[in-house]
């Protein structure tokens, strides 16, 4: 049952908490999202290929496939408990992260500030939905999507800010107080919560299960242009078995990880399966975007995040549109038209760089920040307030559905630019090599390991062609996955069936 100790009623100061718990939550999404821009600047200083990078990236994502064990420790130990835990290993993450001397240290720092950002981000969400009855719950949780995402919208010029003032090390320093300060405020208005059974186990082995699919299937996906087709379905197998054993595990334990029959809830299956495609193409295209606009356009990391500012802003103003729909009940318009601005954003964006405008590429991003803000807290509100389980599974499974789907969006992303841009040299030089330089290695402009300007100028404009090349195909291809997606979305979200509590 659901609890605050000490008094049955809500808690006073809810929407003190909210705002608290969104100042650690924005955090999390500043070092989740913020990132990429400066991967430029440390694939420089450190060394580190484009599939290393990457895998900087996803590692914090990955860690986040532990978010339905975070939410079920969170019913049992309690809400605010995980939080500040969650906030000490991100700062333990952020400390090895800024001391790293070499991918393999920076990826380690990466994924310890995704297990603590998972804690954090998992059981606020708990609780927040747990202080808040079903009648103000859409508006707390919009409140704090919409902070989240304004957060993460902001990431990258709040980040690249840091970069351009104090250097890449101090991305990872100026955590700390920040952290700090979140969990003060948070101990300060936020009763501990509860919303578990007396008999409550916690399932290891299922969390290991499923973080392992998706470390797995992230692997097959980034690598996917180094180990070759065959050796790619043999990883995609060991994936889809590591899946399997993952369903096997829920089935036959007496306190799953993840219920399987939350799956037999159609509004609660359908906002999943929504979320996750949502989700992977937009964090995809964006982080794409912020390597292509500094290593093929050439813009400064600060130059770069404020090109894709335009986002964030249109991401602020819709908000409050999907919010209002949603309070009027009406919980499938918003999502089919986020999904529907989002196919047409990225088209928009694929269409500026194939004419190399950054008027219509600023315009793309615009129309995708809109489709982010439009659909946001109805996605939300259907998520957590739809399971039949406790909003400490839901959020578990919230979590994992952002950290597998951003995790893979990233990896799809960079699978797609990467053997396009391959193919694009390949058949522009009609070999292996350019200027002695493998093709794998001249993609690794992107992440800034390889300058641009170390090679010749007629090199350079062939490299920058084939990214061009890379990055549209893979807006096309999103943009067309986010059709398939919406038309699921129409068939999935027909009716729409909410609990009270």
């Amino acid at each position: 049952m659901a609890s605050a100790p000490g008094s049955a009623a809500p808690n006073p100061r809810r929407w003190k908490s909210l705002i608290a718990i969104s100042v650690l939550v924005a955090l999390v999404w500043v070092q989740a999202d913020g990132f990429v821009i400066a991967v430029p600047t440390i694939g420089r200083e450190i060394g580190g290929s484009i599939d290393q990078m990457a895998w900087a990236v996803n590692g914090f994502s990955i860690a986040i496939c532990m978010a339905a064990f975070f939410g079920r420790l969170g019913d049992v130990r309690g809400n605010r408990r995980l939080v500040v835990a969650g906030s000490v290993i991100l700062i333990a993450g952020s400390v090895v992260g800024g001391l790293s001397q070499e991918p393999a240290g920076l990826i380690t720092g990466r994924v310890l500030q995704g297990i603590g950002g998972t804690a954090i981000f998992t059981c606020a969400l708990s609780a927040i939905t747990i202080q808040f009855p079903l009648g103000e719950r859409a508006r707390a949780i919009g409140i704090k999507s919409a902070i989240g995402y304004a957060a993460g919208g902001l990431a990258t010029l709040i980040v690249a800010g840091v970069l351009e003032l104090l250097g890449w090390r101090a991305v990872f320093w100026v955590v700390i107080p920040a952290a700090m300060v979140g969990v003060g405020l948070v101990v300060f208005t936020t009763p501990e919560t509860h919303d578990r059974r007396e008999d409550s186990r916690l399932d290891l082995a299922g969390a290991l299960a499923l973080t392992a699919a998706f470390v797995v299937a992230s692997y097959a996906l980034i690598e996917s242009d180094e180990i070759g087709l065959g050796r790619f379905l043999l990883v995609a197998g060991i994936s889809a078995l590591l899946f399997a054993t993952f369903a096997l595990i829920e089935r036959r334990s007496p306190d799953p990880l993840i219920p399987l029959s939350v799956w037999r809830r159609p509004t609660f299956t359908a906002s999943i399966v929504i979320n996750f495609a949502f989700n992977g193409l937009m964090v995809g295209l964006l982080y794409l975007m912020a390597l292509y606009l500094q290593a093929a356009r050439g813009l400064s990391a600060i130059d770069a995040a404020v090109f894709l500012l335009g986002a964030t802003v249109t991401l602020i103003l819709a908000n409050p549109v999907g919010t209002r729909l949603v309070g009027r009940g009406h919980y499938l318009r918003p999502v089919l038209l986020g999904l529907l601005f989002m196919a047409a954003g990225s088209v928009v964006v694929a269409l500026g760089v194939r004419a190399g405008s950054d008027a219509l590429i600023m315009a793309g991003l615009v129309v995708f920040g809109a489709a982010v803000g439009i659909q946001v807290t109805s996605i939300s509100t259907l998520q957590v307030s739809s399971a039949g389980a406790t909003k400490g599974t839901a959020s578990g499974v919230v979590g994992v559905t952002i950290g597998a789907s951003n995790a893979i969006g990233v990896a799809l992303a960079t699978a797609i630019m990467e053997n396009s841009a391959l193919r694009s040299l390949k058949e522009a030089t009609g070999a292996s090599r350019l200027e002695g330089i493998s093709h794998t290695r001249v993609v690794d402009v992107l992440t800034g390991s390889l300058p641009v300007d170390s090679v010749s100028p007629a090199a350079r404009q062939l490299i920058i062609d084939a990214l061009d090349t890379g990055v549209v195909r893979a807006g096309l291809i999103f943009a067309a996955l986010a059709l398939v997606v919406l038309v699921l979305a129409a068939v999935m979200l027909r009716e729409v069936v909410l609990e009270e509590g």
